[in-house]
C-alpha cells in the first residue's frame, strides 16, 4: 500500500512538472526558464525536481525521449511492414494531434529538439529503397539529398500547421502532404547531377 502511494505521488509529480514546464513555454522560451519557475508553477519542492532531473534541459530531453520512442513503435507497428506514404502522413498527423502541448512546444521552441528528425530518421531506409523505385538509377547520394528535401518540407509544413499559421483539417494537411511528397518524387531536379 505505501510503495502503491509513493508511485502515485510520483507520477503525480512527474505530471506535475511536465505541465508546468509546457504552461512556461506558452509565457518564454526555454533557456530562460529555471529550475525555481518550475517547481513554483508545479507546486513542487526542489528536491523532488531533483530527484528525477539534473535540470531544465534534462526534463525537456526526457520528456522529447519518452515521446520519440513511443511515436518510433507506432511508426514501426504500423507502417514498416507495408510501408506507404499515405500511412506513414496519417501516423505522424494522428501522433501530432495526440501530443499537441509537446509538438506545440516544439514548434515555438526548433533550435531546442530533435524530435521530428529523430522520428524521420526511424523510416529513412524504408523511404530510401522507396525513392529507389520512383527514380531508379539515383546514387545513394542524391537518394540522400531526395530525403532531405522531403523531410524538410514535411517538418517545416508541420509546424506551421501545429502554430496555426497553416489552418487546414487534418484531413486537408495529409493530402498536402502526401501531394508534397509525391511531388518530390516525380520531379526531375536530381536528373544528370551526379554525371557533371
Amino acid at each position: 500500500m505505501k510503495n502503491s502511494s509513493l508511485d502515485r505521488r510520483s507520477r503525480y509529480s512527474l505530471q506535475a512538472i511536465r505541465s508546468a514546464l509546457f504552461q512556461l513555454l506558452e509565457e518564454k522560451d526555454l533557456k530562460s526558464i529555471t529550475v525555481t519557475d518550475i517547481c513554483k508553477s508545479a507546486d513542487v519542492n526542489r528536491g523532488t525536481f531533483y530527484k528525477y532531473y539534473a535540470d531544465v534541459s534534462d526534463l525537456f530531453s526526457q520528456i522529447e525521449l519518452s515521446i520519440v520512442e513511443n511515436v518510433c513503435e507506432i511508426i514501426r507497428k504500423n507502417c514498416m511492414e507495408n510501408f506507404s506514404i499515405e500511412k506513414i502522413v496519417a501516423n505522424i498527423l494522428d501522433l501530432t494531434a495526440e501530443n499537441q502541448d509537446f509538438t506545440l512546444m516544439l514548434a515555438k521552441n526548433p533550435t531546442e529538439t530533435q524530435y521530428m528528425r529523430k522520428i524521420i530518421q526511424t523510416f529513412r531506409p524504408q523511404f530510401i529503397e522507396m525513392i529507389h523505385l520512383h527514380i531508379p538509377g539515383l546514387t545513394e547520394e542524391m537518394s540522400d539529398i531526395c530525403f532531405d528535401l522531403i523531410a524538410g518540407g514535411v517538418v517545416m509544413l508541420l509546424m506551421r500547421w501545429i502554430t496555426k499559421e497553416i489552418t487546414l483539417s487534418p484531413e486537408q494537411m495529409k493530402i498536402l502532404l502526401v501531394r508534397y511528397i509525391n511531388s518530390v518524387l516525380r520531379t526531375e531536379i536530381y536528373m544528370g547531377i551526379e554525371k557533371t
